[in-house]
């Protein structure tokens, strides 16, 4: 089992390797989404960017296609984002979400 810390919701929740981070943290009702957007979300498909996240600790694959174009601009701002719905826990994580 490994470990995901949401460091805004102080909350820590144990997943089997594999689980989507997003699919993660809706199953243990951790919220992502800010206001309107816990509705109105692409679910999972990467395209709305709403459920932004910074992996403040641990192991992630990179960047992928959809993140890198749907991300471009917030970026900018802070290189650190990542899309919850792109991630794949591999490793132990601390996450900080922007809800």
């Amino acid at each position: 089992m490994l470990e995901i810390k949401f460091e805004v919701q102080n909350k820590t929740i144990e997943v089997e390797p594999g689980v989507n981070l997003r699919e993660a943290a809706i199953a243990e009702k951790i919220g992502i989404y800010a206001h309107i957007f816990k509705l109105l979300n692409c679910r999972g498909r990467g395209l709305c960017t709403t459920c932004r996240v910074e992996i403040v600790s641990g192991e992630v694959a990179p960047r992928n296609d959809v993140e890198t174009k749907n991300l471009a601009k917030p970026l900018k701002k802070n290189p650190n984002l990542r899309l919850a719905c792109q991630i794949t826990v591999d490793d132990n994580l601390v996450v900080r979400s922007h809800v």
